[in-house]
Parts: structure tokens; C-alpha cells; sequence
């Protein structure tokens, strides 16, 4: 009798386990191209005339996606990031919350698109809506710099400025010197 109970456990387990492994939901495919909305768009440069790692989330095919990237040597890259236009901060754009005194973040931003292209092919197409948050690890002595004394939460001209000398430098990643090579990026895709 003890021997028959332990044979009908086993076997009650080893069909339990069956049943709950067909139930379980396929692994969500990353698309080759794929388009949507960025919710959230983070930058952590060297200083403001270096770019280095960033984050963004865009929302596409009822899944949220997070895209890292970094600056990275020719050979080691696979894609670069173009920005539509390079105006990131309007007069309507104020700072969110406390993000400690390193980080900030901006919103509303002005409508963007941004591109990520692959060497092999793949691409993305993000969206900067009115929801859109954009900011990054900048350092409390430059982000000082950017606050409006009469509205601490406002940015100053040269907080626009610096942003969009940022952002150029991922099409231009010399900036005003003689080369017009994109920032080359290694760029990962995973589900969020």
C-alpha cells in the first residue's frame, strides 16, 4: 500500500507540472522594426559635450520596451541615434519631482521622433509626445546653472542650450569641428 501512495504522488506531480508548462506564455518576439511612443527618455553623458549611456522606454505593439545605449568605439557599435530636430526643451517645459541632486527630468518636451538604426537593418522609430519625459544625470553644479531663480522648476535658456548641443552631438559627434559622423552606439532591446 505505502509503495502504490508514493508511485500515485509522483505520478500526480509529473502531470501537474506537465499541464502548468503548456500554459505558460510564449516569449515576447522584439520586432525588427519597431515604432511607438517614448514615455521616458534618460541621458547620462561624460559632461554635456560627451555623450555616453542612455535609456529610453517606448511603448509599441501593447508591450513596453526598454532600449540601453552607449557611446562606443566604431568597431564595438551597432547603431546610431538621430534625432528629428534638436529643440528638446520649450518655455512650457518644467522640471518633475526630486530626482536627487544629480538627475533631472523635463515636461512637457516639444514633439520629436527620434531613429535608431541598425548596422544590421533593424530600426526604431520613437515618438517624444506631450507625456514625455526627458532628462538624465547631468551633475548639481550644471543643473544649478539651469534652474530660473523666479522659477526654480523653469529652464534657463542656457539649459536649453546645453540640451540641444547634447542631442546634436548624437548626429554630429564633434560637434563644431570638422567631422559630421554620428555618436556610434551599442544598443540592447529587451521587454520591460
Amino acid at each position: 500500500m505505502y509503495r502504490f501512495l508514493v508511485f500515485f504522488i509522483l505520478i500526480s506531480t509529473f502531470i501537474s507540472c506537465s499541464k502548468n508548462d503548456g500554459n505558460a506564455p510564449p516569449p515576447v518576439v522584439i520586432p525588427d522594426n519597431l515604432n511607438g511612443v517614448i514615455t521616458e527618455f534618460s541621458l547620462a553623458p561624460i559632461d554635456i559635450n560627451t555623450p555616453d549611456k542612455g535609456t529610453f522606454l517606448i511603448s509599441g505593439n501593447n508591450t513596453i520596451y526598454k532600449v540601453d545605449f552607449n557611446a562606443a568605439a566604431e568597431s564595438e557599435a551597432n547603431a546610431i541615434l538621430l534625432f528629428s530636430n534638436d529643440t528638446i526643451l520649450t518655455d512650457q517645459s518644467r522640471s518633475l519631482g526630486n530626482l536627487g541632486r544629480d538627475a533631472i527630468a523635463y515636461n512637457p518636451i516639444r514633439e520629436n521622433e527620434i531613429f535608431v538604426e541598425f548596422n544590421d537593418g533593424r530600426k526604431i522609430d520613437g515618438l517624444f509626445t506631450n507625456y514625455t519625459s526627458f532628462g538624465g544625470v547631468f551633475g548639481e553644479d550644471l543643473i544649478n546653472q539651469w534652474s530660473d531663480p523666479n522659477d526654480p522648476s523653469k529652464p534657463t535658456q542656457k539649459a536649453k542650450d546645453d540640451i540641444i548641443n547634447l542631442v546634436h552631438r548624437y548626429s554630429d559627434k564633434d560637434g563644431p569641428g570638422p567631422e559630421t559622423k554620428p555618436q556610434p552606439l551599442l544598443v540592447t532591446i529587451s521587454v520591460r
